[in-house]
């Protein structure tokens, strides 16, 4: 079953900062559907994946987000924000 995960970075900087360790692009992983970041009118980034799977999801915080914060430097602020909300998805259109 598909999921959909919201999560949010406090700003730009730390999203651009992770966003530039992690490189969907080069080296996109396993199960990811669909990376979608916005910055908010309050300078907070809402992020928006869909995972193949939970598992998938929780595989790439572990052993590429969680290392990717500690490397930017920005784990205790990443790790400050509302925990990330998962919800099974009904419906992708690909």
């Amino acid at each position: 079953m598909t999921v959909l995960l919201v999560s949010s970075a406090p700003d730009r900087s730390s999203y651009d900062k992770v966003a530039g360790i992690v490189d969907l692009v080069a080296d996109r992983p396993a199960g990811l559907v669909l990376h979608a970041a916005s910055e908010l009118p309050d300078g907070t980034v809402q992020i928006v994946d869909v995972w193949e799977s939970a598992e998938h999801a929780d595989a790439f915080g572990r052993d590429r987000i969680f290392p990717a914060f500690a490397a930017a430097g920005v784990l205790e602020q990443m790790t400050s924000q509302p925990p990330p909300v998962a919800h099974p998805t009904i419906d992708v259109v690909r």
